[in-house]
């Protein structure tokens, strides 16, 4: 078959000019194809998602149980507190706050001591803690960041992707279970003896878990 055969009607040359435009640009486009090919889109298409700048804001809301206990010198009080969120945990702390207005002479204040037990507490490798402090006020807090950094503070992200983002404030499940800790009343009675002498002492706990969602806007540059 000769050439002349391949071109003699309107609908051949065309068919044979088709022919020859696809054998051209195929090979052009998959050797272009992967320099058109993002990064960013190939980490979306993966799950990460684009980098970029982001405005990252925690909404916070606080889960809390209060309970005030009178004790003697030398009394104990366990408290407990039973934490169970499907939000994300940033932090958990028990303050524990008492005012020895009651002495007759000064120079002699109650204290409170208080020593936690996390053991009830899922994974997290969290420690146990314990301090001691004078009744003038919030006498003792104890703190466990479930998320490292973690201070419900905005800021703004740069060349991270929502993933990475999201990951960096994720709880992991932990901090779930039952804290607890005990007070103990170190009273500090005046010399005197009387109904008037100081010999117990009013002791308000507070426990806090602030739990949070995220919220990401991309910052759009004008």
């Amino acid at each position: 078959m000769d050439l002349d055969s391949l071109v003699d009607t309107p609908r051949k040359q065309a068919m044979l000019g088709i022919s020859v435009a696809f054998m051209i640009i195929f090979p052009a486009y998959f050797a272009v194809m992967p320099m058109l090919i993002d990064d960013d889109l190939m980490a979306s298409s993966s799950g990460g998602g684009p980098s970029g700048e982001w405005v990252v804001r925690f909404e916070e809301t606080s889960i809390t149980l209060q309970e005030s206990v009178n004790l003697g010198d030398g009394d104990s009080h366990d408290t407990f507190f039973d934490l169970e969120s499907d939000l994300m945990i940033g932090y958990v702390q028990v303050v524990v706050a008492c005012n020895d207005n009651d002495d007759l002479t000064p120079g002699f204040s109650d204290a409170a001591d208080v020593a936690s037990d996390v053991s009830g507490v899922n994974s997290g490798n969290f420690s146990d803690q314990s301090d001691s402090g004078l009744c003038q006020g919030d006498a003792v807090t104890l703190r466990w960041d479930v998320i490292p950094g973690y201070n419900g503070t905005e800021y703004t992200a740069s060349d991270m992707s929502e993933n990475e983002i999201r990951a960096q404030w994720d709880d992991m499940g932990f901090a779930r279970g039952t804290w607890a800790a005990t007070i103990t009343a170190d009273v500090s009675s005046s010399p005197g003896i009387g109904p008037l002498n100081d010999n117990d002492e009013d002791y308000d706990i507070t426990w806090t878990a602030m739990t949070f969602t995220l919220s990401l806007e991309p910052v759009v540059e004008l």
